[in-house]
């Protein structure tokens, strides 16, 4: 594996570089420099398939030199080292692709990790060929980039669907989060038949990485028709659609779908100030003026004092607190939001260090970071702070607090909890709605019904990587997840590892 380092200080670069020496005789450094500017050139020239900079340097920094050559197509797997811990230098790196962000001094043992991930990346990566078929599959291989939409997917779309470079779209994005496996059959039924009523062409992806639904709609009678039919049909069916974020945008031409998709994303976070039933609507969004916003020290340093204390209680408390000082109905800048969310995360980690407590989430930076940028609703938000102080309360399950239905509805948790069982279907048996369920759950669990039964998942999965040789997708459908990528990826989310990674560490 080749390895360009980019770093301004010269013992820090030349300590890197015996760093990467050290851990394995196949890292081979192709060079070294000094700015970003040098370090630019000698990518461009020896195309390495790792590069680890520094962000702050002169001539260009880390970040610029990243997003130039992002900008030309050249784009290495890229280790980020920084004396910077600041949440929009490491969004910034993330969404340029960064793979690994670590903050100075670095230990040979994370330099060692990081590395041992992006080559194990590096080694996983399958080239798909192109494929045309569907309507469907071209749309999906365009939004992921297995299709290049170039002249002759324009032909080929003009002689088979009469889709020409000029046909006007409307993409609508459909966020499930972490509801999607659970909920994305029903929410796309929903969809196709709102669409269905708007007298449009419409096609419905599932985009499981993603975490979404994509509409692609064209043939429409017009933009504003199209929004309003859609806003006024997610009014009506807003049971079905609970805890969706939806926001829409208009683009022309197959060639520009992607990049209307990332528009979309990018704004979609206004739903966790604006509600999940509100449509964001694209460029309309962009004319929005938050309010200014004050961060609330005093509630940070009453649940600093909770967590120094032992005392649980109080620090939830100030948690709900914390929650409801941001969605009370302001028009707060939802990047503000995260930084302050990411900011109150933090300091309850480092109190937890301090008093060598367990940090009870046991994620690194980098996958907070990439949890918080990811959310789109106050549903999510909240349960990031909820996971995050999970570790502080015990389940109580067999608990006098515990009523008769909160405990036939763990008992069915954990006897079909393979089947993909639902709060709506378990709510159906007990013969009850599935609010009050839901309420009644939250209230005696002190965790809302999806984490459990994640967490019920992700528990039985440790068990059988442990106990066991068990493939990683023999164990994510014995849990109860079809797709092995997607259970991979909430196992991470939860644990900090990947499943083989923590079988190996527990074995």
């Amino acid at each position: 594996m080749n390895i360009v380092i980019v770093e301004d200080e010269i013992r820090i670069r030349e300590g890197i570089l015996r760093l990467v020496e050290k851990i394995n005789d196949d890292y081979h450094v192709v060079a070294t420099a000094e700015n970003g500017l040098e370090g630019y050139n000698c990518i461009k020239e020896l195309k390495p398939d790792v590069v680890i900079t520094d962000i702050m340097m002169a001539e260009m920094s880390g970040m610029e030199m990243l997003s130039k050559l992002k900008e030309e197509g050249i784009m290495p797997s890229a280790i980020v080292i920084s004396a910077y811990s600041e949440f929009s230098y490491a969004q910034t790196a993330i969404r340029l692709g960064v793979k690994e962000y670590l903050i100075k001094p670095v230990t040979i043992n994370e330099m060692k990790k990081a590395l041992t991930n992006v080559e194990a990346e590096l080694s996983e990566q399958d080239y798909v060929s192109e494929a045309l078929g569907s309507l469907n599959n071209i749309f999906l291989g365009v939004i992921n980039g297995m299709v290049d939409a170039g002249e002759k997917l324009d032909i080929y779309l003009n002689n088979k669907y009469g889709i020409k470079n000029e046909t006007e779209f409307m993409e609508m994005t459909i966020y499930l989060g972490y509801y999607y496996e659970e909920s994305v059959s029903k929410v796309k039924k929903t969809i196709e038949k709102i669409l269905a009523e708007s007298g449009a062409d419409y096609l419905v992806l599932e985009l499981p990485t993603d975490m979404s639904l994509l509409a692609i709609m064209y043939n429409y009678e017009s933009e504003d028709f199209i929004e309003r039919h859609i806003q006024e049909k997610i009014r009506q069916n807003s049971v079905s659609l609970h805890r969706v974020c939806m926001g829409i945008a208009r683009t022309e031409g197959i060639r520009n779908i992607k990049s209307s998709y990332d528009v979309i994303n990018s704004y979609l976070d206004w739903n966790m100030i604006f509600g999940d039933d509100v449509l964001i609507m694209y460029p309309k969004v962009t004319k929005i003026f938050a309010e200014k916003d004050v961060y609330p020290l005093d509630i940070e340093n009453k649940m600093k004092a909770a967590v120094y204390s032992k005392n649980k209680k109080a620090a939830l408390t100030e948690v709900k607190n914390f929650e409801e000082h941001y969605f009370n109905g302001k028009l707060y800048e939802p990047r503000n939001v995260k930084e302050a969310y990411c900011r109150f995360i933090w300091s309850a980690l480092e109190t937890c260090k301090d008093i060598n407590e367990n940090e009870p989430a046991q994620i690194t930076q980098k996958q907070l970071i990439e949890r918080i940028d990811r959310a789109k609703s106050s549903g999510e938000m909240k349960d990031i702070l909820e996971m995050m102080f999970e570790g502080m309360i015990k389940e109580k399950v067999e608990d006098d607090n515990v009523g008769l239905t909160v405990k036939k509805t763990i008992k069915m948790i954990h006897e079909y909890y393979k089947d993909g069982i639902t709060l709506d279907e378990i709510a159906g048996r007990l013969n009850i709605t599935p609010e009050y369920l839901s309420a009644q759950f939250q209230k005696e669990m002190g965790l809302n019904f999806s984490a459990y039964i994640r967490n019920y998942r992700i528990g039985k999965a440790k068990q059988l990587l442990v106990s066991g040789n068990m493939k990683v997708y023999e164990v994510a459908e014995e849990v109860g997840y079809q797709d092995s990528k997607y259970f991979s990826r909430v196992f991470r989310q939860v644990t900090g590892q990947k499943p083989d990674e923590y079988r190996k560490n527990k074995r």
